[in-house]
């Protein structure tokens, strides 16, 4: 029963790392992102030490776990470009209340300044998006309500960017 449980938490937590990785899927929580990422990792290195018959007593799980815990640790802090951050909405879906089309903003982590997108967002799930890059210029506004609705989730002092 704990093997199947682990094996199915690994092909979960690892579909959903890779999927944000490679598809518009995203996870826009980071903490959220590190708890995924900690456990595909903390699964993958169980079941390893299951195969190999080895990390069988408590002390030397509980040590895999503090050694995973620290090494995914450095990687988001090292590599985790920061959270896209709403700063305004930009236009509603009129048939569907979870899609809007957001202006979003993130702070570089190791440099000056701010990077900018504007995107299709789809709610799926709290902490799920799926989100696209799009041209404003070009969308059809019969589906879409202009909101220009100013959210700072940034928390900037001044008011447009």
């Amino acid at each position: 029963m704990k093997t199947t449980i682990l094996y199915v938490l690994f092909l979960i937590t690892t579909a959903l790392t890779l999927v944000n990785r490679y598809t518009p899927f995203y996870i826009n929580n980071s903490i959220l992102h590190f708890i995924i990422l900690f456990m595909a990792a903390l699964t993958f290195v169980l079941i390893i030490g299951q195969l190999v018959r080895k990390l069988k007593r408590s002390r030397s799980q509980l040590l895999a776990f503090l050694i995973v815990g620290v090494l995914c640790f450095i990687k988001s802090f090292l590599t985790w470009g920061g959270d896209w951050k709403t700063q305004t909405i930009l236009y509603k879906n009129l048939t569907n209340d979870s899609k809007t089309i957001e202006f979003q903003m993130r702070g570089d982590r190791f440099s000056f300044g701010y990077k900018k997108r504007v995107i299709n967002r789809l709610k799926l799930f709290p902490g799920f998006d799926w989100t696209t890059n799009v041209d404003t210029t070009t969308i059809n506004h019969m589906q879409w309500k202009k909101m220009n609705l100013y959210v700072n989730e940034m928390k900037l002092a001044s008011k447009q960017y």
